[in-house]
């Protein structure tokens, strides 16, 4: 269980990795030439997610543009990651994606995909969040390793590659030791996910606009586990433009409620809905791990894989949405 000050309040059994990284931060008419912290800085280029910044004053002072690392990632791709925090025998850091677009360089929050499984929880997901806690490796091939030690022995935890290919993070292994058994063995031998459970929870968008949405909420809502995996497009207003829908959950641990959020993202604007998760309630979802998908044009449907599922729609005059189990 991870001791990390702060994600206090994020779900505590979800606290055992935090890689998350996002979408599109910000864009700035820098000149694209070797960013370095200085210049990606003075450009107003390392937005980050609240907790961090907090963390980075409060803890040890740190000025925009220190414990700020830069690597290249391809020709006009650069990795810049920030620190949040120290821990005792790992650290929480955050990543942007810098890149050149027609001579001017744009910062996106990265999302890191977070496999959940375990006692804590019995709905097996992966979620999205912007923390990178552990021992995080170089940049090689367009990868970057990451180590989360369950314990200071290291006799447990995760150890995932992660593929920097796209704005969109993806998993290209994992491996997971979840019994702190006292039998300490290398990290690249403990048990592999299996392939085919990560392709069934791959996102189904890679592209710049599913980068986008992420990091949008990311840095809206840090403390949230994304299901990245299921972005949905179309255009449930009714008003011609393409909207993009995200869900994600958080649990309140002083109430003991979990919600279900529902977000649309439409021309730069985000608005949110709560679903409870409580399958005593007629409109809620019975597990938070739901995925979301058109069903005809007017209709988003969100599926938890339990309950029956619950179909979005819109009401014009309300400016809102629906709510449907039939």
């Amino acid at each position: 269980m991870r001791g990390c000050d702060i994600l206090a309040a994020a779900p505590r059994w979800g606290r055992r990795l935090a890689f998350g990284l996002a979408g599109l931060l910000a864009a700035a008419g820098a000149q694209a030439a070797d960013p370095t912290p200085q210049s990606l800085a003075a450009a107003g280029l390392l937005t980050l997610p609240e907790p961090c910044t907090v963390s980075r004053e409060e803890l040890f002072q740190a000025a925009p543009d220190e414990n700020v690392w830069v690597s290249d990632l391809a020709d006009g791709v650069w990795l810049a990651i920030a620190l949040c925090e120290h821990h005792a025998y790992q650290s929480t850091e955050v990543a942007l994606r810098i890149e050149e677009r027609d001579g001017a360089l744009t910062s996106t929050l990265l999302a890191f995909p977070v496999w959940r499984e375990g006692e804590q929880t019995p709905w097996p997901y992966i979620a999205f969040q912007p923390w990178l806690t552990g021992l995080a490796s170089e940049v090689s091939e367009r990868r970057i390793s990451l180590v989360y030690k369950g314990r200071g022995i290291g006799d447990c935890g995760e150890h995932v590659a992660y593929d920097l290919t796209g704005p969109v993070v993806r998993i290209a292994e994992y491996r997971a030791k979840f019994e702190c058994d006292g039998d300490w063995v290398e990290p690249d031998t403990w048990p592999l996910v299996p392939r085919q459970v990560l392709d069934d929870h791959a996102p189904v968008h890679t592209d710049r606009m599913a980068g986008e949405l992420l990091s949008a909420v990311m840095l809206r809502w840090p403390r949230v586990d994304w299901m990245g995996h299921a972005i949905a497009r179309g255009d449930l207003d009714g008003g011609g433009v393409e909207e993009q829908w995200i869900g994600g959950y958080s649990r309140n641990w002083d109430t003991e409620l979990t919600n279900y959020h529902l977000v649309q993202l439409q021309e730069g604007t985000l608005r949110a809905w709560d679903i409870p998760v409580a399958n005593d309630t007629q409109y809620a979802l019975c597990q938070p791990a739901a995925s979301l998908a058109f069903e005809d044009p007017a209709t988003l449907a969100i599926d938890d894989g339990l309950c029956d599922r619950v179909r979005v729609g819109w009401d014009a005059a309300a400016d809102t949405i629906t709510l449907d189990r039939r």
